[in-house]
């Protein structure tokens, strides 16, 4: 921003760094704004700098479509003691091991395979697998196979978990809490091998409720409903990590819950995400601030995260966290968006609120997992598995969009008009592209626009009086000045950038310049 005031109708280049760097703020859109958020953020990330950047494509790796094209649903990497790993992949009509060919590698044996909507669990070298009136299936060897009960009976809930020796799972209705044996998922019978259950009906501290999710953190045991997330620990502490005849209560937290397991990520071994009826929430930070349960990490963008969360089907939302890139993704696959929040830069806001830096992908993802290699594989297309990897998505190019808030242009510029007079940006691409700056003004929501190519190995661009070539960023990624002529005059602007990608794209800084007028 200026450092001091320029005399009336002085051309004014007014410098916003790192535009859109605190990302989306739809609650506050409709007023005047830091320039440090955005208003969309489509298709975009946090690189490395910090800066808003194009994110990566995603490429097919299916060579042999599986037959009828049905939609993948689930992926999970099932991983051994002896370090090796399958990607496992299920959709109606199967559940394969392989992503070149799927069909030609079912694994599904004799399991009822119709629904792929799969809750796979790595449990004591094998993989189990979990579905609503369903028997859960395992995996022992190379195919599935339907669990067979040598005592007691199987429970049918897709709630559970695989953790501290056992298997946790929900019943049918989601009211108690069955465990299986020790290293045993064949034996539920009370008594039987320390086999068990726990009726949660005696435990919800606020009426009724429904366990929706299962999950060992930080030593305990958490069972979430739609309202209550309860804590069980081992208070004597045993070999086993935890003894189910020895769990109690440690901590309850009420007026908050997780609307479905498929939303729960653990972020390394401190934090659990999941989403709530208030948002994407953090377990570690509701612990630590239990006056607060509905406060979420997506406190800018709840309302539309949850208008939209409410058109989807509880069980084909997905979501994945990934330590390489730092972000948690929630994906609608019915609205086709997914959700980006970065946890390398969470920050506290004016009220004290940690937040996550949150922006947008135009992505219909039906499955998506991240593997101990740091993969990350998403299901786009019908019949087909791919990889976030790549400039394009299967070969298509996608939309970068970033638009400012309601900028007034500093404190000492707010109650003057402006007239603008051209509008610039520095810009890392790679690839030729055209990128098109578009402004409003005083609220208005009509938009103008003017474009610029940028050709790689093109001619110098002009930046003020001075005019610089290309720069040159680690072989190859080019940092390109770009500035397009704008009209308008008005207290207030709102500008945005927008360009097809097909490479490497990222908003190093944007500028206006406006003539100072009187005051409006």
């Amino acid at each position: 921003m200026l450092a001091k005031l320029p005399p009336s109708r002085q051309l004014a280049p007014i410098d916003l760094v790192a535009p859109g760097f605190r990302g989306l703020n739809f609650s506050q859109s409709g007023s005047v704004l830091s320039p440090q958020y955005a208003t969309k953020a489509t298709n975009c990330t946090l690189d490395s700098a910090g800066r808003l950047a194009a994110r990566d494509g995603i490429t097919n790796l299916t060579s042999t479509p599986i037959s009828g094209t049905p939609t993948v649903r689930t992926l999970f990497e099932h991983y051994r003691a002896d370090g090796t790993t399958d990607l496992i992949s299920a959709y109606a009509g199967g559940i394969s091991n392989a992503v070149a060919n799927p069909a030609a590698n079912d694994i599904s044996g004799t399991v009822d395979d119709a629904n792929g909507r799969w809750w796979f669990q790595n449990f004591n070298d094998k993989c189990i697998g979990f579905q609503a009136g369903k028997t859960p299936i395992v995996r022992t060897g190379g195919t599935f196979a339907t669990v067979v009960a040598t005592s007691g009976s199987v429970p049918t809930g897709e709630v559970a978990c695989a953790a501290f020796g056992r298997i946790w799972q929900a019943n049918a209705e989601g009211t108690v809490l069955y465990y299986s044996g020790l290293l045993d998922e064949t034996r539920w019978l009370a008594e039987d091998a320390g086999a068990g259950t726990i009726d949660m009906r005696n435990v919800w501290t606020q009426g009724t409720d429904t366990i929706t999710a299962i999950w060992a953190f930080n030593g305990a045991l958490v069972v979430f409903g739609n309202n209550h997330i309860v804590f069980w620990v081992d208070g004597r502490g045993s070999k086993l990590g935890i003894d189910p005849t020895n769990l109690y209560v440690s901590d309850v937290i009420a007026g908050t819950g997780c609307v479905s397991q498929y939303t729960i990520q653990a972020v390394g071994e401190t934090d659990l995400l999941f989403l709530s009826p208030s948002g994407v929430q953090s377990i570690k930070r509701l612990l630590t601030e239990k006056s607060s349960p509905i406060s979420s990490l997506s406190k800018y963008v709840r309302d539309e995260m949850l208008y939209q969360f409410r058109s989807e089907t509880l069980t084909n939302i997905r979501s994945t966290y990934n330590p390489l890139y730092g972000f948690y993704l929630l994906s609608f696959p019915t609205t086709g968006v997914v959700w980006v929040l970065d946890q390398r830069r969470r920050y506290r806001d004016e009220d004290g609120d940690e937040v996550s830096i949150v922006t947008q992908w135009s992505l219909s993802l039906t499955a998506v997992a991240s593997t101990k290699a740091r993969t990350i594989y998403a299901a786009r297309t019908a019949g087909k598995i791919g990889q976030y990897i790549g400039d394009t998505d299967e070969g298509s190019t996608f939309r970068f969009i970033y638009q400012s808030p309601w900028l007034d242009l500093g404190e000492q510029l707010a109650d003057r008009l402006k007239m603008l007079k051209r509008l610039g940006a520095i810009l890392f691409v790679r690839s030729n592209t055209t990128v098109v700056f578009k402004w409003s003004a005083d609220f208005d929501e009509a938009t103008a626009s003017m474009q610029r190519t940028v050709a790689t190995g093109g001619t110098a661009s002009e930046w003020n009086i001075a005019e610089f070539g290309l720069a040159e960023w680690n072989g190859g990624l080019s940092l390109r000045i770009l500035k397009v002529p704008a009209r308008g005059r008005a207290q207030y602007f709102r500008i945005g950038i927008e360009a097809d990608i097909n490479g490497e794209f990222a908003v190093q800084q944007a500028e206006l310049f406006t003539k100072i007028g009187r005051l409006a």
